[in-house]
């Protein structure tokens, strides 16, 4: 795994902002992307029929990506592509519980003997983009990721969580097809542009300690 850090100078003051993160980044070679691209695309109409995710304010949400109703992403809270018939989904499931324990591991942190995850894909055309947003800021935030299916020349960019509006910190990681990315869920990311008329498919998720409603046991 290999890790980006974004760490803040040692406070000279008792006010002073002060933040550590790491984005942890594997490879794998063993899922077929082409394959699982072809089958994502293949239920995506499918998936758009399901109901829209409800924010916590009652209105309908996308996750503040900016994708809109018409979309994979804006029905995340009502499947879970990993409870999908599919091999090379069954090899993401077994290969993020991998990522995850080994960023566990770099961090020093103990991975719990049991996690739970959802898991939903975003599909864009050219011209889109992903917004800034955050997936989790509660007490029970932990950890969310993304696996590429198929990228074509884009970045996924993390932004320091104290500024993200005046010269941010930024982290810009390269998209790459068969890579899982791992970062805390507060923290603040979006991607560049979508120029290709291939379309951009990632797998993205939330891994938390207890269930919720359509989340499935990942450890």
């Amino acid at each position: 795994m290999i890790f980006d850090e974004a760490r803040s100078f040692p406070p000279q003051t008792p006010y002073a902002p002060t933040w550590d993160y790491k984005v942890g980044t594997s490879f794998y070679s063993d899922i077929d992307t082409v394959s699982l691209s072809k089958f994502l695309l293949k239920k995506e109409r499918e998936t758009k029929k399901l109901p829209n995710s409800i924010g916590n304010n009652g209105k309908f949400s996308d996750g503040y990506t900016g994708v809109g109703k018409n979309s994979t992403t804006a029905k995340f809270q009502s499947y879970n592509i990993l409870t999908w018939d599919n091999p090379e989904i069954k090899k993401l499931k077994s290969n993020i519980a991998k990522s995850v324990i080994e960023y566990n591991d770099k961090c020093g942190n103990k991975t719990p003997n049991q996690l739970w995850i959802q898991c939903w894909y975003n599909v864009l055309r050219f011209g889109q983009k992903i917004k800034p947003h955050h997936h989790n800021v509660l007490s029970n935030s932990y950890l969310s990721g993304h696996f590429n299916v198929q990228v074509n020349n884009t970045s996924t960019v993390y932004m320091s969580p104290v500024n993200q509006l005046n010269d941010p910190y930024l982290i810009d990681k390269k998209n790459k097809n068969g890579d899982i990315t791992i970062f805390p869920s507060y923290i603040f990311h979006y991607t560049t542009p979508h120029y290709s008329f291939k379309p951009r498919i990632t797998i993205a998720f939330d891994i938390l300690y207890h269930s919720i409603e359509s989340q499935c046991i990942l450890l």
